[in-house]
């Protein structure tokens, strides 16, 4: 089937609209066996992001690809929810959004947000959901920039140097953060940018030295940068080294003590941020349904010839593993996770 994509802006305010969302789920509607349900039917992949950026080229390769796989073959769009770092989708996924399995999530680090964040604004439960796997780890990396002579680990224990970053809340703020704190670095964090664009902008004209921006967003975008050695990468925020640069280390291997475990709390949060959900309610079935459908997407020939040529990398990992993730964070101890928000500057 052919698959098209849209794109729609969501008011914040979901709750207002929760009933009429609500009553799509109606019980003739969940009686339906998955293929019945989704034959003829447009479901959409829902982001916490606007269009533009790593999360929107995975979700338009997913959509193209994964409605083959699904019972009934229905048509996949793209819809986007921007807001609070990705909670604001999660929440919607997880309260007001339909639970009939026409709205898949493509999560953001929401198991990370709801321990470290500021409860009011999480209404979400990151272990009731259910998990579909993950495509991918969230490869952040420290970009430095050329123009500023640093480009080693030592340069940014021993420079005065300034990294930008967006929300607070958001990894690439909490892994400049962390490093930081770790490494014992010199350089300030700066927030407040509110897209990937705008921080290589700031850094081309030398507003910021750099940013903990994500792998696939040079790799799809700025690819020549890395050929014409524009910038530098001394480190990587991954739980293992990236294939693509075997000879940069990460944060984790470069911390031990109660630093690894703060490190490692904040890295089993990466899988989460390349992973698909659905609502606590969806029924079972078409819940058994999509998770087979996204095993077979992720096996995919098609899908995997596209994603090589986009140079977008997958690291597939099950529901089973996903769900683990996030039991680790979300049961972590309180005095753990007190670390963690010390370590990345969340002083609320």
């Amino acid at each position: 089937m052919l698959v098209t994509t849209r794109f729609a802006r969501w008011a914040r305010a979901v709750p207002a609209a929760a009933g009429a969302l609500m009553a799509l789920a109606t019980p003739a509607a969940l009686a339906q066996e998955p293929g019945q349900f989704y034959n003829g039917r447009t479901i959409a992949i829902l982001m916490g992001t606007s269009p533009g950026g790593s999360y929107d080229i995975y979700g338009r390769v997913i959509a193209t690809h994964i409605a083959r796989h699904i019972p009934g073959t229905p048509t996949i769009i793209v819809e986007h929810m921007p807001g609070a770092g990705g909670a604001a989708a999660g929440n919607y996924i997880f309260g007001p959004g339909p639970q009939d399995g026409s709205k898949i999530l493509l999560s953001h680090a929401l198991p990370l947000m709801q321990r470290l964040e500021d409860p009011k604004g999480i209404r979400y439960d990151a272990r009731k959901l259910h998990w579909l796997g993950a495509y991918d780890e969230i490869a952040q990396v420290m970009a430095v920039w050329h123009g500023t002579g640093a480009s080693t680990l030592d340069d940014l224990k021993t420079k005065d140097l300034v990294f930008g970053s967006m929300a607070t809340n958001h990894l690439s703020y909490q892994w400049a953060m962390l490093a930081k704190d770790t490494l014992k670095t010199r350089y300030k964090v700066i927030s407040g940018y509110t897209t990937g664009g705008n921080l290589n902008l700031a850094m081309e004209r030398g507003e910021i030295a750099g940013w903990a921006v994500a792998w696939e967003s040079i790799t799809s975008g700025k690819s020549n940068w890395v050929a014409e050695k524009k910038i530098a990468i001394p480190l990587v925020f991954t739980l293992e080294r990236l294939k693509q640069l075997p000879n940069v280390p990460t944060l984790l291997e470069l911390s031990s003590g109660p630093d690894r475990e703060v490190v490692e709390f904040l890295a089993n949060g990466t899988p989460l941020a390349r992973a698909m959900a659905l609502g606590p309610n969806v029924p079972a079935d078409r819940v058994a349904a999509l998770r087979k459908a996204f095993a077979a997407l992720m096996a995919d020939p098609q899908f995997l010839d596209e994603t090589t040529r986009r140079k977008l990398a997958i690291r597939y990992r099950t529901a089973e593993e996903t769900q683990a993730l996030v039991a680790r964070i979300v049961d972590a101890p309180p005095a753990l996770v007190d670390r963690v928000k010390k370590a990345i500057g969340n002083t609320r």
